[in-house]
């Protein structure tokens, strides 16, 4: 009897302890299963990041000056290409074999996330120019720029829509308050009204009465003295007052438009919520600590002629 008694507390010992190593080693797993899930979402985002770069472009782009860091500029992963004095996006687009697959859309593509004249010279001497002396280049053409918001609730119901922001200098073309185009734009140098408008009139081949009768080929008359038309981009606001846009995307904009067409220029991001002004300024960073630049051929060897059609300033 008091043998079996003596084993039975052994056993209900041991079950104890059986019991508490259990508990122990349940907490281990778990603690282990935790690092390992956050370990692995690590890696997954590190590896969905990674695949959102094109690693083909992203190893040619490298032979270009560079500081090699990826940013992100409007969702889009790009990196920074110094350019040097007299060259343009299109003259360096020329230069990267990857964009032969479709050297238009690449182009814009570009001018798009810069607000930049594909052919705007750096350092140039006339309105075809820039000060700016690099561009960001996107690492994956698929993602769109989130510039503009892709839909507008309170403009739901007209079937067109013009979007001018000035802060981002950016327009939208929107068809019952979903963004269908995007396009970078030049405000004024001293302000563009930011005010609601309607297409008063159309014009493809109107001249300035006020600066120098100026071409402003394209033209939509906003209000007053102020048009949406053709010139050039510089990458900032740089007109006298009326909205520039890229010659090919003038076109767009003027044959889509029509005499009567409503829109508004804001001076900050909508809301997507309210449909409220959110003024959002942002500007390219400082470019005097650059690194010096390699030289390549100059760009008067690919762009002759058309040098000379936006040179008066409007």
């Amino acid at each position: 009897m008091l043998t079996s008694f003596w084993l039975k507390e052994v056993n209900l010992f041991g079950a104890g302890m059986n019991q508490r190593k259990m508990k122990k080693g349940l907490k281990r797993a778990l603690l282990l299963w935790v690092i390992g899930a956050t370990l692995f979402c690590f890696f997954s985002s590190g590896v969905a990041n990674a695949a959102a770069i094109d690693r083909k472009l992203h190893s040619e782009l490298l032979n270009f000056p560079t500081d090699r860091k990826i940013v992100e500029v409007y969702g889009v992963p790009c990196l920074k290409i110094f350019l040097p004095k007299g060259q343009s996006i299109s003259f360096f687009c020329h230069f990267v074999k990857y964009f032969d697959r479709d050297f238009k859309f690449y182009r814009q593509q570009i001018a798009l996330i810069n607000r930049l004249e594909p052919m705007a010279e750096v350092g140039g001497t006339d309105n075809l120019s820039t000060n700016i002396n690099f561009i960001y280049v996107p690492l994956n053409f698929s993602i769109q720029p989130q510039i503009l918001p892709e839909r507008i609730g309170n403009i739901s119901n007209l079937p067109k829509f013009i979007l001018i922001d000035l802060d981002k200098q950016c327009l939208g073309l929107y068809q019952y308050g979903r963004l269908i185009q995007l396009f970078p734009i030049s405000s004024g140098i001293y302000g563009t009204p930011a005010k609601k408008f309607a297409i008063l009139s159309k014009e493809k081949d109107h001249y300035s009465t006020k600066y120098d009768n100026a071409w402003m080929p394209y033209s939509l008359r906003l209000f007053g003295d102020y048009y949406l038309h053709a010139g050039i981009l510089p990458s900032y606001a740089a007109s006298h007052g009326c909205i520039r846009l890229i010659y090919e995307n003038a076109i767009i904009v003027y044959n889509w438009a029509e005499v009567g067409t409503p829109g508004e220029i804001i001076k900050g991001t909508l809301n997507q919520k309210n449909g409220q002004p959110q003024p959002q300024p942002q500007k390219l960073p400082p470019t005097r600590y650059l690194p010096s630049p390699q030289k390549l051929p100059p760009t008067h060897s690919l762009e002759p002629a058309y040098r000379d059609l936006f040179i008066p300033e409007f």
